[in-house]
């Protein structure tokens, strides 16, 4: 708070040099207990520009240091002590005498407006105020302050040497002005005040202060004013956008005034998921004052009330919403401490770039416009050279938050290619390419591998791993894709024309031998009459033998064509008959390997059972399934029919050997979104490993 009233100590007779900081217009002046200053006088010295002076008295325009002193002759009884009357640095001076009442000079002695420090940080927790200074040039002189246009102010105090009168005038866009209030300023103990003058203006119109001096014989006089003032007042729907937090402590305060009895003020400060805050009134209404606190959720919603004004919020937060209401007119104030409880997302490696701070949506975003609320990573190339090459990916899982999404956004028309390396923790991570910003639809996933991402918006998943809880790290890598070499040629195919000769007599020579001795075969296969293949011919009949006790035709049709392999179709076709399974055919997918075919179908789309083979062309060692859902609900295995050992979304398959075939039924709850099937284990000592390319869409 402005003091423009200091009081000097006592000075004896011994008379000494005092120094003071004075900026702009100032008045000191002597000041004796028995009220008559007879043998005191006044010294002043450091200012060229005085406006007034006498023996007890001082006015001028400063500039920085003053030095006074009391002067007391021997005559003199009792003591004497100073006022004085001047401004700190910082305040806005008269720079030019209006002379007149508002609007007369539009912008001239007008108030900057100052923010209401919402959703900033401000540089103290005292509330802010606007000081500013200037001159009664002579008695009746007025001078015009334009407070505040479109917001509030609440004026604290006005001090003179000169008694005054305050008028409060608002003019509007359509040139009409009115008074709105007129009060004299009161003495006291020499020096005239007023305070506690509160005014708000519309969009449509602004708020003057205008004082002027009421003595007509007076001579030229300091006065000050004090005030607080904002811009926009605390509105009822904030108009501030919610965002998440990008620092790991926030310290933000607002201000703003209570115009009548039963006005309430809002505003909202960023604050993602997990995060803790701490929300406290600066000026301390008690129970006249309420505060209430509500969050702003991911889906757009806001929360119920929160009956506590600290703790941590909830996983699905976006920012804060705080009203603030009271039971009497006057200011208020808030401060509103935030800390993240959350480590994720440290930002690029080696870099001063902000983190983003609370817990990462578990989610893929729904449109591009809630991607702003996302954790987000840019990639940018510029002729090969990429801004962001390494990005260190850190946060925590755990039970209750076991699922973190991360948005990359590939500005490089070639694509980039990126890559993981886990540094700690059990999670898995998952790059996956998206389809675009409209749906974020996953078109393929990588178990952190490298892939190829096209330019446009992807995302990266860390998933609690089984078992595991915790802190989590990974360094994400990027590196451009490698550029096509379109090569210089020349045509030298002349120079090899003798080799083709001999090499092409050299090499059909043995074809020709291979014809003569297999002419049978061809004649037969080019008159149609080649010998059937008995053994893969009664496989076939067996199957359809055993389809058609109980299913159509075009059911068999559907499992005979459902996966390649003859393997496969023994196991799916016995499989089918064996369960009786009648609407087989929802969904499947199958993939053949060198190594094994495997296939994933879905048996019943409502109660979450699905089914998986797998034929194997080689020796195999501690093989796994592992089922993984990389969108919506992260879905377990509760049920495997069979004594397969199974935990979260893993199944031990064993060793197989050439040729085996496995069918294995399965449960999974919830029900998921999409399916992805990955087989590992040892072939000839070396880890493998068959991932499908593509995912099964639960219809």
């Amino acid at each position: 708070m402005l003091c423009l009233l200091p009081l000097s100590t006592a000075q004896g007779s011994d008379s000494s040099l005092l120094e003071l900081e004075a900026y702009g217009p100032t008045h000191i002046a002597i000041e004796c207990e028995d009220g008559a200053c007879s043998g005191f006088s006044l010294e002043i010295s450091g200012s060229d520009q005085v406006v007034f002076e006498d023996d007890l008295s001082w006015s001028g325009n400063a500039s920085g240091r003053l030095t006074y002193s009391i002067e007391k002759e021997s005559h003199a009884t009792g003591s004497a002590s100073i006022i004085i009357l001047t401004s700190e640095d910082g305040f806005i001076h008269e720079h030019t005498d209006v002379n007149g009442s508002s609007g007369t000079q539009d912008g001239v002695n007008s108030i900057p407006p100052s923010d209401v420090c919402l959703d900033d940080l401000c540089e103290n927790h005292i509330l802010p105020t606007m000081k500013m200074s200037g001159w009664f040039e002579s008695g009746g002189d007025s001078d015009a302050w334009l407070l505040v246009s479109d917001g509030v102010a609440l004026v604290n105090s006005i001090v003179s040497e000169a008694p005054f009168l305050v008028e409060i005038w608002k003019e509007r866009t359509d040139d009409s002005r009115e008074m709105i209030s007129r009060s004299p300023s009161v003495s006291i103990e020499g020096i005239h005040t007023h305070s506690g003058i509160a005014v708000s203006a519309s969009s449509d119109e602004e708020a003057w202060m205008v004082l002027s001096a009421t003595e007509q014989d007076r001579r030229s006089s300091v006065y000050a004013v004090e005030l607080i003032a904002s811009d926009k007042d605390g509105k009822r729907i904030s108009p501030h956008s919610d965002q998440r937090m990008t620092t790991s402590s926030f310290s933000s305060y607002a201000r703003g005034l209570f115009h009548f009895p039963g006005d309430f003020d809002s505003f909202t400060v960023p604050a993602g998921g997990g995060v803790e805050f701490e929300i406290s009134s600066l000026v301390g209404h008690g129970e006249d004052e309420s505060i209430e606190i509500y969050e702003h959720l991911l889906d757009g919603s806001i929360s119920e009330k929160i009956d506590h004004l600290s703790g941590v919020t909830s996983h699905d937060s976006i920012s804060l919403e705080i009203r603030i209401g009271s039971t009497i007119e006057g200011e208020w104030g808030i401060r509103v401490m935030l800390e993240s409880e959350s480590s994720d997302f440290s930002g690029s490696v080696g870099t001063d770039k902000s983190a983003f701070m609370g817990d990462a949506p578990n989610r893929l975003p729904s449109n591009s416009a809630e991607s702003s609320l996302w954790p987000m990573w840019t990639v940018v190339s510029d002729q090969g050279y990429y801004s962001s090459s390494m990005l260190r990916l850190q946060g925590d899982v755990s039970d209750l938050d076991p699922i973190d999404i991360y948005l990359v956004s590939i500005e490089s028309d070639n694509g980039t290619i990126i890559r993981s390396n886990p540094e700690m923790g059990g999670a898995n991570i998952q790059i996956q390419e998206l389809r675009g910003e409209d749906d974020y639809l996953i078109m393929n996933s990588t178990n952190g591998s490298q892939m190829l991402l096209p330019m446009g918006m992807h995302a990266i998943r860390v998933e609690q791993g089984s078992g595991q809880e915790g802190a989590y790290s990974f360094i994400i890598s990027v590196n451009s894709p490698p550029e096509e070499d379109s090569g210089a040629y020349v045509d030298l195919s002349s120079q090899a024309r003798p080799y083709y000769i001999f090499a092409g007599v050299f090499l059909l020579t043995p074809a020709f031998l291979v014809m003569l001795m297999m002419r049978k075969e061809i004649v037969s296969k080019i008159f149609g009459r080649e010998e059937t293949n008995t053994l893969n011919q009664e496989k076939i009949d067996s199957i359809r033998n055993k389809l058609e006790m109980g299913f159509s035709d075009s059911e068999l049709e559907a499992a005979l064509e459902s996966v390649e392999g003859s393997g496969l179709i023994s196991a799916r076709a016995g499989f089918i008959v064996e369960k009786g399974l009648v609407n087989r055919e929802v969904a499947n997918l199958s993939t053949s390997t060198p190594l094994g075919d495997i296939g994933l179908w879905i048996d019943d789309s409502e109660e979450g059972a699905i089914s998986f083979g797998m034929a194997s062309n080689a020796v195999w060692k501690m093989t796994c399934l592992r089922l993984s859902f990389p969108h919506g609900p992260r879905s377990e295995i509760y049920e495997v029919d069979g004594e397969w050992k199974f935990h979260g979304d893993e199944i031990l398959i064993g060793d197989l050997q050439v040729g085996e075939c496995v069918m294995i039924s399965i449960g999974v709850a919830p029900t998921p979104q999409i399916v992805e099937v990955e087989v590992t284990g040892r072939v000839k000592g070396e880890p493998v490993a068959i991932v499908p390319r593509k995912a099964l869409r639960w219809e």
